[in-house]
């Protein structure tokens, strides 16, 4: 989260709630857990560790809010932030794959609904992910591009799983008779 959070500070000074909206707008919520709180939790340790800095300034059309903008320090560690992970181990962990590993575990009937489940979830990540792409179509800038780019990943990546799913279910199938 705190790359993140530095990530978008390093466009611009931004307060919490335009954060948060930002967060949403392009769809980061499908790479990093994203929650308010851990938002915010985020901003204030950032702060502590002097990465961002914050500054009241009078609300326009409703309260106060909290400004921040990132520092010297906190672009050095946004930089050493994305340098250290694009090097991280290579892979897709997720939950449903662990199952899936396991899925030999299940009686046939039972595994084969578990298939359709994840087939479901991926459909319903293929519409969610295109939709979030079409949104964000007329949207500027090289972090909205960028936005874009994932979101088609998270599609072909869905597609992938999707064909592999059917492989298995066919596997299954071979297997139970």
């Amino acid at each position: 989260m705190d790359v993140v959070v530095l990530g978008l500070l390093a466009e611009e000074p931004l307060h919490g709630y335009e954060l948060i909206e930002r967060l949403r707008a392009r769809a980061l919520g499908r790479w990093s857990e994203v929650g308010r709180a851990s938002v915010y939790q985020a901003m204030k340790r950032l702060e502590d560790d002097k990465l961002i800095s914050g500054r009241a300034e009078p609300g326009v059309a409703g309260p106060d809010r909290r400004v921040y903008r990132i520092t010297r320090p906190g672009r050095d560690r946004l930089r050493a932030g994305l340098l250290e992970r694009f090097g991280a181990e290579a892979g897709y962990r997720s939950d449903a794959a662990a199952a899936l590993g396991q899925i030999h575990a299940l009686p046939p009937e039972e595994a084969k609904a578990a298939i359709s489940e994840r087939k479901a979830a991926l459909e319903a990540l293929v519409m969610d992910a295109t939709a979030d792409r079409a949104r964000l179509q007329s949207a500027r800038g090289p972090a909205n591009a960028v936005a874009r780019r994932m979101l088609a990943l998270q599609e072909q990546l869905a597609r992938t799983e999707l064909g592999w799913l059917a492989s298995l279910r066919r596997d299954l199938s071979r297997l139970d008779r």
